[in-house]
């Protein structure tokens, strides 16, 4: 083949793309010899995405296609008809999960993980199904559920405390889930967080300072407690004192990370006229009687709103 006869060729490879990538087949449809894919594929000039599917780094990339979204372009690609479903799809929704370097895909039939792609055999209905930017995944909720269900343990366990405090799904609605796919592999372990978050406890921290409270007899507080100030919805209290207008915090959950955010949301509420008490797992674990007596001060103490 001649260059001019390349560039031609590479011309409607870059065509007939999605949003930058393509797969080897794609290059042999658009006319590029064995021999004119070999090279920018050995020289690192075509980079490798997920599964057969690569992008040419010689070439501007989009900037909404980040990688997790060109893996999933790799994946549909790859494996047609697939759907990327729980950790790639919670990435792409925006949830709190760890990227484990792997693109997830739901299909109906039997295959082998290839290349960066993990297959998963489950049934999705067409209504929890998305479309966007060439490929297909799971929607939010749906996304969410699986997760719950078939994440590890640590994981689910740090996903579900962001989904109740940011009401994605109550627990009403996690219950009747998990109603509807009892026996599938993965309910059990979405009842034992149904459970374990019932009194609005949403992490082992929480509830080491449940226990606290309860053994120490203060009462009049509440989990899990929206506030609101000025019409609208500032934070959640781990724990809230309403009458007393105190606060009850403890710091470890993956999702108190942004600093700026938790320093402007502290001088809300303080101007509000809320007492934020702030606690750590080693004050909880290793000094629990000077915890509770810090409690009972702030709620000694006359607050005005």
């Amino acid at each position: 083949m001649g260059r001019r006869g390349s560039e031609l060729a590479e011309e409607r490879l870059r065509r007939s793309s999605v949003h930058g990538v393509f797969t080897l087949a794609m290059a042999h449809e658009a006319g590029l010899t064995r021999a004119a894919v070999r090279h920018p594929t050995d020289h690192g000039r075509w980079r490798h995405v997920v599964g057969h599917a690569y992008v040419d780094t010689a070439r501007p990339i989009e900037r909404k296609m980040t990688e997790v979204r060109r893996r999933a372009v790799g994946a549909a690609l790859s494996w047609p008809g697939s759907v990327v479903g729980l950790g790639t799809a919670a990435l792409l929704h925006g949830l709190p999960v760890q990227d484990d370097g792997h693109t997830h895909v739901i299909v109906t039939d039997r295959r082998r993980s290839m290349a960066g792609l993990v297959p998963h055999r489950l049934q999705v209905a067409p209504t929890d199904v998305r479309t966007w930017a060439g490929f297909s995944l799971t929607s939010r909720r749906r996304t969410v559920v699986d997760c719950l269900m078939l994440l590890a343990r640590a994981e689910a366990e740090r996903l579900m405390a962001w989904v109740r405090t940011r009401d994605v799904l109550s627990g009403a609605e996690l219950r009747r889930v998990a109603e509807v796919r009892a026996g599938h592999r993965g309910v059990a372990q979405l009842r034992s967080l149904i459970a374990a978050t019932e009194e609005g406890a949403l992490s082992e921290l929480e509830r080491l300072l449940h226990r606290l409270l309860h053994e120490a007899g203060i009462i009049g507080w509440a989990a899990n407690e929206r506030i609101v100030v000025g019409g609208r919805i500032v934070a959640r209290a781990d724990v809230l004192f309403a009458a007393e207008s105190v606060i009850v915090e403890v710091d470890g959950r993956a999702f108190h990370t942004d600093f700026e955010g938790d320093r402007a949301r502290l001088n809300t509420l303080t101007l509000a006229g809320f007492t934020v008490l702030r606690f750590t797992w080693t004050q909880l674990t290793e000094r629990p009687a000077e915890v509770v007596g810090q409690i009972r001060a702030a709620l000694r103490e006359p607050r005005t709103r």
